[in-house]
C-alpha cells in the first residue's frame, strides 16, 4: 500500500451521492479535438453526411491507421475550426436511420489489434510521457490501469464499476491476456476485486493527487524516453469490455454531477460525448459555470466545446460570479479557502466551501511558498521544477521528473499558486517541444 501524505482535498460543497437520479436524453453529441493530444486530423466525413455508430470520422495524419469513430448514429451537423483552421470539435445530430457497425468478425478471428484500430478504441490507451495515443507500431514497456479518482467532486469508481461489472471484468481479462508487459492496476477501495493473475495490484490512499496516474507511475515505475508506459482508466476498460461482449461501441456511461450550483448532486447515465446543456437541463442553477471533468483541469462547456469529454467521468458546476469584498485580504475570511493559513477558516475548518470562478489576483512573479512542496507527493524540488517549466528549461525539467507528469498532475500547483500560473498548459507545451524533436 502507498499512503500518500502530501496533497490537498479541496473541500467544495455539492459532493455527489451514489444515487442514479436521471438518464437524460442527448439529441446531439460531439467529438472534441483536445481529447486527442497531438492529433492532426484528416476528415473522412463532411457536414451533412449520415454516419453510423462506430463509423470512422477522422484519421490521424501523424499516426496513420489510427481513427476516431462516431459515438452515435446521426448526421454531421458542424465541423468547428479555430485559428489557422485548427480542428476544435465535430457535432453530430443523432437519429436512428442507420444500423451500427458490427465488429464481430475481428473478435471471431482473434484479430484484436485490428479490432482496436478499426473501432477507434486504440485511442483508449494513452502514453506516458506525452499523454498521446500510442503509435500504431509501438508496444508498451508497462501498462497502468487506474481504478482511482481523487478529483474534487468525484465519486468512488467502485460504485460505477459495480454497475458495469461484466464489461469491466471482460476488459481487464483482455488487457491481461493481450499484453505481455508488466501490468499495474492501481486502486483505492479495498472492496475492488483483485483476482486476475499476472496483474500487479497497488493500493493508493490519501488526498488528491493520490488517484492520478502520474502519481502511480512516479511511485511504481517512472518512465523515460526509452521506457514508456501506456495508461487506461476504468471507464475505458468498461468500454473495451462492452465491445468484446457485444461487438458494438458503447454509447452511454455513468458519470457524477456535483458542485455548489447543482440542485441534486448524484450519478447520471449519459450519452458518451453528449451535449452538456441537454444533460444538465433542470439540474444546475443559473449563473453557473459548467465544466466537463474536474474543476481543476476540465474544460468549460461553452459554445462548440459544450460536450462531455471522451475521458471525463464527471460534470462540475460552480457559481460563475464574483462579489467584491471590501478590504478582502484584511478580512477574517471565514468562508474563504486557502492552503496558506491566511484566513480564519484555516482554524475553524468548515467541512465545505462554496467556490466560484474568481482567480483572486493577477499574474506576478513566482513566489516559492511551501505550499508547492506540501501538495506534490513526488520526491522532486517543486519550486525549482515549476520555474524550469515556466522558462522552458527542458533539460532541467526532465531531470526533475517532467516525463512522468501531464497537465492534470500540476493542477493543484496552479490552485495554490499565488502567481496565477497555469502550470498544466505550460507542462504540455514543454512536452510538445520534446516530442517534436524526437
Amino acid at each position: 500500500m502507498f499512503k500518500i501524505k502530501k496533497g490537498l482535498d479541496i473541500p467544495i460543497s455539492g459532493k455527489p451521492l451514489n444515487e442514479l437520479t436521471d438518464k437524460p436524453t442527448s439529441n446531439n453529441v460531439g467529438v472534441i479535438a483536445s481529447d486527442y493530444v497531438g492529433m492532426k486530423p484528416t476528415m473522412l466525413v463532411k457536414v451533412g453526411d449520415q454516419v453510423s455508430l462506430g463509423q470512422k470520422l477522422i484519421e490521424d495524419k501523424k499516426n496513420p491507421g489510427v481513427f476516431i469513430t462516431t459515438p452515435a448514429t446521426g448526421i454531421i451537423k458542424n465541423i468547428n475550426r479555430g485559428e489557422k483552421r485548427a480542428f476544435i470539435s465535430m457535432e453530430i445530430e443523432k437519429n436512428s436511420s442507420a444500423e451500427p457497425i458490427i465488429f464481430d468478425n475481428f473478435i471471431e478471428n482473434n484479430d484484436y489489434k485490428s479490432l482496436l484500430l478499426e473501432s477507434g478504441y486504440w485511442n483508449l490507451f494513452k502514453t506516458r510521457p506525452f499523454n498521446r495515443t500510442p503509435m500504431i507500431n509501438e508496444e508498451p514497456d508497462s501498462i497502468f490501469i487506474n481504478l482511482c479518482d481523487s478529483n474534487p467532486l468525484s465519486i468512488n469508481p467502485k460504485n460505477i464499476i459495480d454497475l458495469e461489472i461484466d464489461s469491466f471484468n471482460k476488459g481487464m481479462e483482455f488487457i491481461n491476456n493481450y499484453f505481455s508487459c508488466p501490468i499495474h492496476c492501481c486502486y483505492s477501495d479495498n472492496n475492488i476485486a483483485r483476482d486476475i493473475d499476472n496483474i500487479n495490484y497497488h493500493q493508493f490512499t490519501g488526498p488528491h493527487p493520490s488517484g492520478l496516474t502520474g502519481t502511480h507511475i512516479n511511485y511504481i515505475q517512472p518512465v523515460s524516453l526509452e521506457n514508456k508506459a501506456w495508461t487506461i482508466g476504468y471507464q475505458e476498460v468498461i468500454s473495451l469490455g462492452h465491445l468484446l461482449i457485444n461487438g458494438t461501441l458503447k454509447t452511454h456511461k455513468y458519470i457524477s454531477i456535483g458542485g455548489p450550483s447543482v440542485s441534486k448532486p448524484s450519478l447520471l447515465h449519459v450519452q458518451i460525448g453528449g451535449n452538456i446543456d441537454e444533460i444538465t437541463a433542470g439540474k444546475v442553477n443559473e449563473d453557473a459555470r459548467i465544466i466537463s471533468g474536474s474543476v481543476l483541469n476540465g474544460h468549460e462547456s461553452e459554445g462548440v466545446m459544450n460536450y462531455l469529454g471522451s475521458f471525463h467521468n464527471q460534470i462540475s458546476a460552480i457559481p460563475d460570479e464574483y462579489n467584491d469584498i471590501f478590504l478582502n485580504w484584511l478580512m477574517p475570511g471565514t468562508k474563504l479557502h486557502s492552503k496558506l493559513n491566511v484566513f480564519l477558516s484555516s482554524f475553524i475548518k468548515p467541512e465545505s466551501f462554496i467556490f466560484n470562478t474568481a482567480t483572486n489576483g493577477a499574474n506576478r512573479a513566482i513566489v516559492p511558498v511551501n505550499s508547492y512542496d506540501e501538495i506534490m507527493p513526488m520526491d522532486i524540488l517543486v519550486p525549482q521544477f515549476l520555474k524550469a517549466l515556466v522558462i522552458a528549461d527542458i533539460e532541467t525539467s526532465v531531470d526533475l521528473g517532467m516525463l512522468d507528469l501531464i497537465d492534470e498532475d500540476l493542477a493543484l500547483c496552479s490552485y495554490v499558486c499565488p502567481s496565477k500560473y497555469d502550470y498544466g498548459s505550460i507542462i504540455m507545451s514543454n512536452l510538445d517541444k520534446i516530442y517534436s524533436e524526437l
